[in-house]
């Protein structure tokens, strides 16, 4: 879906409807432009027992998100272990060093 306010609208009624489902959370959050809103969908994905793939997702762009508001840290050491961590997808794995990667690059050019 390419409307990306529709998208949302039917994202939040799903979640509404399946609060249980974490990949309609991760969909949501990757649409909200309010961090606190972003990071409060990701918890709510997180706390559901997501599947591999949705949990790296969401750890991510949670890192993402701490990394934007200066805590570069906290966001250097979820990539790292989501990075480092066997039940990672290889997807997830590939993506978190490459994100980690970007992260120090970014905090290197400051």
């Amino acid at each position: 879906m390419d409307n990306k306010p529709k998208k949302k609208a039917l994202l939040e009624g799903i979640v509404e409807k399946y609060p249980a489902f974490p990949p309609a959370w991760k969909e949501l959050s990757s649409l909200l432009e309010d961090e606190d809103a972003r990071l409060q969908a990701i918890a709510r994905g997180l706390e559901h027992d997501p599947d591999p793939e949705t949990k790296g997702m969401l750890l991510i762009n949670r890192a993402l998100v701490l990394h934007r508001r200066g805590n570069r840290d906290d966001a250097i050491q979820i990539l790292g272990e989501l990075s480092l961590d066997p039940a990672s997808t290889l997807g997830t794995e590939m993506l978190a060093k490459a994100t980690l990667a970007q992260v120090v690059s970014w905090t290197n050019k400051r």
